[in-house]
């Protein structure tokens, strides 16, 4: 398999290679010292020590099973502790011949136990879908409960409070698992991390495939993921059946570990909350992370018993500290640490050549932003690169129609028939005052608030009855009024993580390394790079978008959406939050981009006169219905729209303007929040 790649990069300076984020999850320098750390563990350490460590493999794996949980879509489960020792008991009641055992295969035995455990995750995350997280917190809760209630009290499956079946240990010696003998602690160590290394590749795989930056999204924002495609129900269900299956592969692993079964006190519901501070204290994204942490909380305790700390103690002080580090965890601030060892030293040396290059486009309205210019062969390349990307462009005369949209909530009536037409290939503005409807239409062509009544057709296709992410797949992405990017990741992971419904691989082929899936993954970067170009955020694609100021989140976001492969571009309120300069930037940006590659493009926008000067045709809503339609002109010209929205005066003078025009004049101007003057009395 393949799955890196170089890329040479133009950011005004010079052009350098640097490896693509698929290559530096296989090749950070943490993972490296941390495989050095375990495997010098053995020469260095006593036997003691090394079973210890043993021990914290199958925790690792549990806990890595809880990162994409937890971390990844932001799901809370507390049933970890009894999954673990279910999987643990069955698979040592399935695979032993003696004392009421079963006698079955190893593997078959191991199948069944994580099988088992997995279906159990899966059927109650499927039952809870469209539940609030809440509410799986508390069924979780339930699940623990209930296999404490059961599975722990079976004496020939948990072995009692004694650790047996009441007639002394219930075998004498571990599982040989494919024929291999792992009778020794130091062959079941190299045993065990054999099996970590299997789970980490395949996570790691996972990770950077569209399917991981999926899981991501929906733990940000399921609105955003959804208007970009991505079913957010049924990832969760996925998250939920990952750490199922891995707490089964956990649990057997544990149990080939111990000679008889751990005790089931020691897996209760406060085990489950304890197990929370590996994803807590290792953050959102850091699976090295997950492992110092999982072998810390079980070798601590053991350095620390000669000072007779309980071991539930310092489980719950790591957890403590770790919720002090928000999402991003410790492993967050080490990832902020690579990145500054990687990139820091040549960004110094270029810094002052940057300077040289730096061309600041006010006259353009980029408030105050050092900005590169692309020059035309650039931008060219740029644009058939996202053009190859996108779907053929659509044959139908309108891309979106609605027709008699009727909505009310209880006794508010958001919409009253309130009938559009976005023709196909055009730039159509969506104005009026605040509560006319807008963005509730807004949500309604998307998919995310069914109408009472209606009809809605997307290029041709009747899609009332569709759900959200069904709409993206016919070519629809939509932006949010408030940024919906995540902030823990890179700017290059936020921009990718809008590939997911573009690619069109099952993940399985990443998982297996299939080098047709990482070559079409390879293809999304270089999308999401071009779009990044144009929108001048590229420079930005390794810095954590935390850190960037929110214009440059807006246009990551406009490049996600683009990364999506839409068609039909949707803008709610792209402009908010941003200076009338960088709002005017921000506009000329994405008519750009409507006019090179021929997008539809539908905006809810409050600063009319960006709307009037870009767009091709603007309609205003005003109580749920159309109050007039037209070229920006007729609009700007019609007299109702005039007394009840924009004013007795209307043309295309910015604020600034309005002031010099009537500073020596007897007058009174009122300039509103649309930088338009409300009314103008002589």
């Amino acid at each position: 398999m393949r799955d890196s790649t170089e890329h040479v990069l133009d950011d005004g300076v010079g052009r350098y290679t640097r490896t693509r984020p698929v290559r530096r999850a296989m090749s950070s320098p943490w993972s490296f010292l941390l495989l050095l750390g375990l495997l010098g563990w053995v020469v260095l350490v006593p036997d003691y020590l090394l079973y210890s460590l043993s021990a914290a493999v199958p925790v690792a794996i549990l806990g890595l099973g809880l990162l994409v949980l937890q971390g990844w879509t932001r799901e809370i489960s507390l049933c970890s502790a009894g999954l673990f020792g279910s999987a643990a008991y069955y698979f040592s009641w399935l695979d032993r011949s003696t004392q009421e055992g079963k006698g079955l295969h190893t593997l078959v035995a191991a199948g069944l136990a994580i099988s088992g455990v997995t279906a159990l995750m899966a059927g109650l995350a499927m039952a809870s879908s469209k539940l609030p997280a809440m509410y799986m917190i508390v069924l979780t809760i339930g699940l623990q409960i209930t296999i404490e209630s059961t599975v722990y009290t079976v004496g020939y499956l948990s072995g009692g409070t004694s650790g047996g079946n009441g007639y002394g240990p219930i075998s004498d010696q571990r599982p040989h698992p494919f024929g291999i003998s792992v009778q020794s602690d130091t062959r079941f160590y190299f045993f065990s991390l054999l099996w970590l290394a299997i789970v980490l590749i395949g996570l790691i795989r996972l990770r950077r495939s569209p399917t991981g930056l999926a899981f991501l999204l929906v733990g940000s924002n399921r609105q955003s993921a959804v208007a970009l495609g991505i079913p957010a129900a049924r990832f969760r269900v996925l998250a939920f059946t990952t750490a199922g299956f891995l707490a089964g592969v956990a649990g057997v692993l544990a149990s080939m570990l111990y000679i008889s079964p751990p005790l089931f006190l020691s897996l209760r519901v406060q085990k489950s909350l304890l197990l929370l501070a590996i994803p807590v204290v290792a953050g959102v994204d850091s699976m090295a992370s997950v492992i110092v942490i999982a072998a810390f909380l079980i070798v601590g305790p053991v350095l620390l018993e000669s000072f007779h700390i309980d071991e539930n103690f310092v489980w719950s002080v790591v957890l403590a500290i770790g919720a002090l580090f928000g999402a991003r965890g410790i492993g967050g601030r080490m990832q902020d640490l690579e990145r500054r060892m990687r990139h820091g030293a040549r960004r110094m040396r270029t810094k002052r050549k940057r300077m040289a290059t730096v061309v600041l486009r006010e006259a353009d309205g980029l408030a105050h932003e050092k900005t590169y210019v692309l020059s035309d062969e650039e931008r060219a390349a740029c644009l058939a690169r996202i053009e190859s990307w996108l779907p053929p462009r659509p044959t139908t005369e309108f891309a979106v129609r609605t027709s008699d949209i009727q909505l009310a909530f209880g006794s508010i009536h958001a919409l009253r028939g309130a009938d559009i037409e976005v023709p196909s290939g055009q730039m159509v503005g969506l104005i009026g005052p605040n509560g006319a409807g807008k963005t509730t239409l807004f949500d309604v062509i998307s998919g995310f608030t069914p109408a009472d009544s209606g009809r809605i057709e997307m290029f041709g296709q009747d899609v009332t009855g569709m759900t959200g992410w069904d709409r993206s797949r016919l070519g629809m992405s939509r932006t949010f009024q408030n940024t919906r990017v995540i902030t823990e990741l890179t700017c290059g992971d936020n921009i990718c993580a809008g590939a997911y419904q573009a690619v069109k691989v099952n993940p399985i082929w990443f998982l297996l390394g299939r080098r047709s899936a990482w070559d079409r993954m390879r293809e999304a970067e270089e999308v999401g790079y071009a779009a990044a170009r144009l929108l001048d955020v590229h420079k930005y694609w390794d810095e954590r978008v935390g850190t960037l100021e929110f214009s440059a989140r807006r246009r990551i976001e406009i490049a996600r959406a683009l990364v999506a492969g839409p068609r039909l571009l949707l803008l709610d309120e792209p402009a908010a939050g941003l200076d009338p300069a960088s709002s005017s930037a921000l506009f000329d940006l994405v008519r750009q981009l409507h006019q090179d590659l021929g997008l539809t493009v539908l905006i809810v926008e409050h600063y009319v006169k960006a709307v009037l000067d870009t767009c091709d045709l603007v309609y205003v809503l005003a109580e749920g219905a159309v109050m007039a339609s037209g070229t920006p002109a007729e609009v700007a010209a019609n007299r109702r729209v005039q007394d009840n929205y924009l004013g007795t005066r209307v043309d295309y003078l910015d604020e600034d303007e309005y002031e010099d025009e009537y500073a020596y004049a007897d007058v009174d101007v009122d300039v509103d929040a649309a930088g338009l003057p409300a009314t103008v009395q002589p």
